[in-house]
């Protein structure tokens, strides 16, 4: 019995099967997720916030990249349900306060 030796464009070995690359390094995301590539920048205290908020969430996910989604759907769900409640009067409240933050420690 002659076994052919398939190679692909490269000159690898390919078994049965094995039309692209090697197996997935990552569980299958669940249907109806996506998988973006996305640059943030925000100063170093809100990363750790960030991060402490991902190990959080860590354990429940299989990986960090599912964890970190995970942390922002939170996030945007907080945010969400703080909209809902907050009159304008608060939101003026709110900006002006950080404008005196911001003048504070320009100064």
């Amino acid at each position: 019995m002659t076994r052919e030796v398939r190679r692909d464009t490269r000159g690898r070995r390919r078994a049965a099967g094995q039309e692209r690359g090697l197996r997935p390094l990552y569980p299958p995301l669940p249907s109806g997720w996506v998988s973006r590539a996305l640059r943030v920048a925000m100063p170093l205290a809100g990363w750790r916030q960030f991060n402490e908020l991902v190990e959080r969430l860590r354990p429940e996910e299989p990986t960090k990249a599912r964890a970190a989604g995970q942390a922002l759907m939170a996030l945007m769900d907080a945010m969400e349900a703080r909209a809902g409640d907050q009159h304008w009067l608060d939101w003026e409240r709110e900006k002006t306060l950080r404008l005196l933050q911001e003048a504070h420690k320009a100064a």
